[in-house]
């Protein structure tokens, strides 16, 4: 009884992520907007350090594009101007994807993670489909930098009422999560709408952190 109880409460925790997931990516060519302002080390209101390094600049630190392999090539131009961002929290690192665009003035990652030290070699990641998520970031004055992911239960709101038409499916067992199918160019245009839109509380997330740069000592 007990090992259903956590294997239940296990699932639970998988379903509580709650940022809007896409299987493509939110952005197209042409909104991509690199920002060298991003870049170092920070550390987030939850006490995790953040490593935040140019994609392209890791790529070729070692391999220079002359000298790459045909793959190596195609990944390179997909994100030469994307970001490796390693976030450590509680000993465990996770590393993501990002790649920076703008859509009406306002600045925006799409992040993708792509490994987890946590799970390696685990069955459950074997299970694992990593998809992309939403975030919209902001550096104030002060240089820290705030992070908020697009949270799900908006979009659920907005399915519900019927104010969206956007390709999509259901998913989950006990609980049904929203997984976006449409096109990135389609995506683009529902961020457009959606930042038109009259809500004022449509960045409100519990998905956030505001991030300070780590001051280096040498």
């Amino acid at each position: 009884m007990k090992k259903q109880t956590f294997f239940l409460l296990g699932i639970l925790f998988l379903l509580a992520s709650c940022v809007v997931k896409s299987l493509e990516p939110f952005y197209t060519s042409k909104s991509i907007s690199y920002d060298e302002n991003l870049l170092g080390n920070w550390t987030d209101s939850r006490k995790g350090k953040w490593k935040i390094i140019s994609f392209k600049d890791q790529i070729t630190k070692e391999n220079p594009f002359s000298k790459m392999k045909k793959e190596d090539k195609v990944l390179y131009n997909l994100y030469k101007d994307g970001y490796y961002i390693l976030r450590e929290y509680k000993d465990i690192e996770t590393l993501y994807l990002a790649v920076p665009f703008v859509i009406k003035n306002e600045k925006f990652l799409d992040f993708f993670p792509i490994d987890n030290q946590d799970n390696v070699d685990n069955l459950l990641e074997r299970h694992s489909v990593y998809t992309h998520s939403l975030v919209k970031y902001d550096i104030n004055n002060e240089g820290g930098l705030s992070i908020k992911w697009l949270d799900e239960d908006k979009i659920e709101a907005l399915f519900e009422e019927k104010k969206i038409k956007i390709q999509h499916r259901k998913i989950g067992v006990l609980k049904e999560k929203y997984l976006l199918t449409a096109s990135s160019k389609d995506l683009e245009k529902f961020i457009e709408k959606y930042i038109s839109s009259d809500d004022s509380k449509k960045w409100d997330t519990d998905t956030k952190y505001t991030l300070t740069k780590t001051v280096e000592t040498e």
